[in-house]
Formats: C-alpha cells, sequence, structure tokens
C-alpha cells in the first residue's frame, strides 16, 4: 500500500517555535507572508540542524567508526546511511552559500534532497506487479499495511490498514507486503513479517520495498528470504488519485519472495522485472 514516508519527527532535532506576533495581519501584506514562510522554513531548518550534528559527530569519532556509528544508531535516528550522507551535505551547502534557501529543499521535487531518500506515505503498486505476485503466491491471503483505494488494485482476502495497526494482529497463509517506507514503520514491518514466518503462521511473502542493501532491516530480510528481485530503473508509484504521485522514487526497488516456490519466482519476476539472485 504505502511508499515512501518522511524521517520520524522523533529523530529531528528539537526546535523552539517563536509566540506568535499578535499584531501580524490575518489577510494580506508582507507581514503575514514574511511569517507564512518562515514557519515554511522551520521543519528544513530542522533538518539542517541534524546534519550539522552529524558533522560534529562524524569530526569527533575515530577513524573507521562512523558507518558503525550510523548503524548501531539507525533506530534512534530513524535513517541510515544515504540520509545522513544528504543530511551532511544539505547542511554543508547552507552553510557555504549565503543565498541558499533551505524552503527549496522541501518544494523543489526535482531535488533529491526533497525527501531524504524517503519521500512521503501515499504511493501504491501498480497492478502489474500485482498480477506478477499473484502468478507466484497464487492468492494473496492477507495485506497487513494497506487501505480501501490500495485494495482496489490488491484485492487480498483480508487486509489491515494504519487504523487496524497490522503490526499487532496475527498475519497468516500469503501475504503482499508494501510497507510505509519511513522509520521506524519499515524495520517494524519486516520484523514483524519475519517473525510471523518463523512462526510458520505465514506461508509465503512478497515485499516490496527500496533496494537499501546497506540498511539493517534489508540485510534481515535478504538473509531470511529465498529470493530477491532488483529492477530494472525504478517503479512509476500509483498516487491516491489515480495518477503518479509527486516526485519519482530516488532509488531503485527490489521484491523479496519468503516461500516454497523460489523457481516460479525466479522465473515470472526475472522474465518481467529484473535481476533475481538466491541467498
Amino acid at each position: 500500500m504505502h511508499g515512501i514516508g518522511s524521517i520520524s519527527p522523533t529523530s529531528k532535532p528539537a526546535v523552539a517555535l517563536s509566540t506568535p506576533n499578535p499584531t501580524l495581519p490575518v489577510i494580506g501584506g508582507t507581514d503575514i507572508a514574511d511569517e507564512i514562510g518562515r514557519l515554511c522554513c522551520h521543519g528544513i531548518e530542522s533538518l539542517l540542524e541534524a546534519g550539522r550534528l552529524l558533522r560534529i559527530q562524524k569530526d569527533a569519532l575515530d577513524h573507521g567508526q562512523w558507518l558503525p556509528w550510523l548503524k548501531e544508531n539507525e533506530q534512534k535516528l530513524g535513517f541510515g546511511v544515504r540520509a545522513a550522507q544528504r543530511l551532511i551535505e544539505a547542511s554543508r551547502q547552507a552553510e557555504s552559500n549565503t543565498q541558499f534557501n533551505c524552503a527549496s529543499l522541501w518544494w523543489n521535487d526535482r531535488k533529491p534532497y526533497r525527501t531524504l531518500n524517503t519521500g512521503n506515505f501515499e504511493w501504491y503498486t501498480p497492478p502489474e506487479y500485482i498480477d506478477l505476485a499473484r502468478q507466484v503466491l497464487g492468492d494473496i491471503d492477507l495485506d497487513p499495511a494497506s487501505c480501501e483505494f490500495a485494495q482496489q488494485t490488491v484485492k487480498a482476502r483480508n487486509y489491515y490498514t494504519k487504523e487496524d495497526s497490522g503490526l499487532t494482529k496475527p498475519w497468516h497463509g500469503r501475504i503482499w507486503l508494501n510497507p510505509p517506507f519511513s522509520q521506524p514503520l519499515m524495520t517494524q514491518f519486516v520484523d514483524k513479517l519475519l517473525t510471523e514466518r518463523n512462526a510458520r503462521r505465514v506461508k509465503a511473502a512478497i515485499l516490496l520495498s527500496h533496494n537499501y542493501t546497506d540498511t539493517g532491516w534489508f540485510q534481515k530480510a535478504a538473509k531470511l528470504c529465498q529470493a530477491v528481485c532488483f529492477t530494472r530503473g525504478r517503479i512509476n508509484f500509483i498516487g491516491s488519485e489515480n495518477e503518479a504521485p509527486e516526485g519519482t522514487p530516488a532509488s531503485g526497488q527490489s521484491f523479496t519472495y519468503f516461500g516454497p516456490d523460489t523457481g516460479k519466482f525466479f522465473d515470472v519476476f526475472s522474465e518481467n522485472v529484473g535481476l533475481v539472485l538466491r541467498p
């Protein structure tokens, strides 16, 4: 169902909002426009501060300790190496460029900083990929991260919405999983899938995600799966109004397969999607 979510708010440095000025005009005038612009920049400035702190931490660590530190603190940070690199680069640009416009990082979907490689939630799987998943799974018993709109395409026998909190429910049978791509939800959904698979409640499953091979959640899934397919190019996801969502994924995607029919997954996905590897 979901796609690429933003960095968790808990991972941003706390920034105190100033008390609104009661003398500002409610409608029209340049004062209110300035205030709106300042508020729009506020979240981005928090991200730039996070980048500055990352630079301080990186400089303080001994040679070779930076990547292990990121991996050790991935859950607390809410992002991995790629997002950290983008935060650092953005903060450097902001400090070196007196004309740097922090709002442009947010609004310009042509810039890779827009979502820091994570994006938003409202991205849905095109039907052709669901059809391929059905060819392998036979049917879809459960979509544990879904919504009514997504089910127009997935048509699972059962599904959980955000309100149902699929992470707290048992999963059974053949699973299609396109989880929110934000942290910590991505890690939580992958961990849940692996737990249910280990408990033998999940017969087979296909996980759609970004091909973030350096992350802990991806490597855990790759170690326990039967095969993984790396897409040729990037998936053109569907927005909530059957249109392409704003922006495109900043990386390619992968389909990770868990189940007894590895041969069928290999045949179907290698022919139609991309490179298939078996651990």
